[in-house]
């Protein structure tokens, strides 16, 4: 995974009242301050992932919420690299890989060999 990734807006966004024109956006790595913090942004997931493109591309969240679907995806793409969805409450991950070598996962019935 790139270290950052650099998007050129489609459509160049300028706020009411600013001089400042944003044609292109620059993400890194999130936080994972900043990925809790827009994990618990109230409203729909494109919500969220604007709020956390705002954070890590260090722009206003209205600029992130005027992108385009285009310039949004490939932000939103970029980003789903360092996110995961964790379990439902009582799930598991899905996976069935040991927590330590030579483990059995839990199961007192299968012998680690």
């Amino acid at each position: 995974m790139d270290d950052e990734k650099t998007i050129r807006l489609t459509k160049p966004i300028t706020l009411k009242g600013d001089s400042v024109t944003y044609d292109v956006i620059t993400l890194r790595e999130p936080t994972v301050d900043e990925l809790d913090r827009s994990a618990q942004t109230e409203g729909s997931a494109y919500a969220s992932n604007a709020a956390l493109i705002a954070m890590v591309g260090n722009i206003p969240l209205a600029v992130a919420r005027k992108m385009g679907k285009a310039n949004y995806e490939e932000a939103t793409a970029y980003l789903s690299g360092f996110t995961w969805q964790p379990p439902l409450s009582g799930g598991t991950s899905g996976t069935d890989a040991r927590t330590s070598p030579g483990s059995t996962g839990g199961d007192p019935t299968t012998s680690a060999s």
